[in-house]
């Protein structure tokens, strides 16, 4: 008999260990379960899984749920607020479309939640500038932490943005086109100043190795052919500025002659003060469409 109870204490105690050890921690593993008991309709692990105080205030955000399985995307964690961007199928198109909404997390004695009331508003009454917005936000992002890194998935994101902004107002449109252009000639402008200095770099050393020379005149054609492109500045005309000046930074960090030393520093600061300008434009761009949106 004491056998049977030890077993069976060891048996009930390993249970609670495995469910403690499966329980959700991270707010993607959260997020994942949420949406997961909403697909089964299993109210009492939605309330488990988010804010919500009981079973009566579920309302599955006026919508069936069943057999959805969303995608995920960008994970931002701001102390103990998380948002996920999560790509839903479309009501309307029977699941061959998805949009993207956004999950909202809360940390709580430790524990995260998935923001009921908030990540319901997102899905229930979502703005036409959600995804342009959260385009922005990562663009701007990726912008100043990655400017030296390949660019090529910017450069995707920016010509995206491009065709997501033909879909909006008129005057929504000439807003954005209006700082697109001006600031496609502040970066045109970067771009020929920095042109010259490495062309003056290459006048004042032509006794530098021959392999230095070959990268600085191969970012110089590089910065000419970038810059006349932004005559007529388009977000894809910004999109391979971007790309052109990632390069052309790689190229400029390359260089190894002690002859261009002095050039380096120059150089980098310059690459810096775009990485800066190019952040503060599409803050700019994202709070200009914010105001139009919220005036609408």
């Amino acid at each position: 008999m004491v056998r049977s109870v030890l077993r069976m204490f060891v048996w009930v105690s390993l249970v609670i260990l495995v469910s403690a050890c499966t329980k959700p921690n991270t707010p993607q593993e959260v997020a994942a379960a949420f949406w997961q008991a909403m697909a089964e309709n299993d109210v009492s692990d939605v309330v488990e899984l988010s804010t919500l105080d009981s079973d009566d205030a579920f309302d599955s955000y006026e919508r069936d749920w069943a057999d959805v399985v969303p995608s995920y995307g960008r994970v931002v964690i701001d102390g103990t607020e998380a948002s996920i961007v999560t790509r839903l199928p479309a009501e309307s198109t029977g699941g061959n479309e998805r949009r993207e909404v956004m999950t909202y997390l809360v940390e709580k004695q430790g524990q995260w939640l998935v923001d009921y009331e908030r990540t319901g508003e997102a899905i229930m009454n979502p703005s036409p500038f959600s995804g342009l917005m959260g385009q922005l936000s990562e663009i701007s992002e990726r912008i100043a932490a990655n400017f030296s890194s390949s660019s090529s998935d910017m450069e995707r994101r920016l010509n995206d943005m491009a065709r997501e902004l033909e879909t909006y107002s008129n005057d929504i449109a000439r807003r954005a086109d209006r700082a697109i252009s001006e600031y496609g000639q502040v970066l045109r402008d970067y771009m020929e100043e920095l042109e010259e200095s490495v062309n003056r770099a290459l006048e004042e050393n032509d006794q530098a190795p021959e392999a230095d020379r070959k990268t600085l005149e191969q970012a110089a054609n590089d910065l000419e052919k970038g810059s006349e492109e932004l005559a007529e500045p388009t977000l894809e005309a910004l999109a391979n500025a971007t790309r052109t000046l990632t390069e052309t930074g790689q190229r400029l960090a390359d260089v190894s002659s002690e002859s261009f030393e002095h050039n380096r520093d120059e150089w980098e600061a310059m690459l810096q003060e775009i990485r800066e300008r190019s952040e503060e434009f599409f803050q700019d761009l994202r709070d200009s469409l914010r105001s139009e949106n919220e005036e609408r």
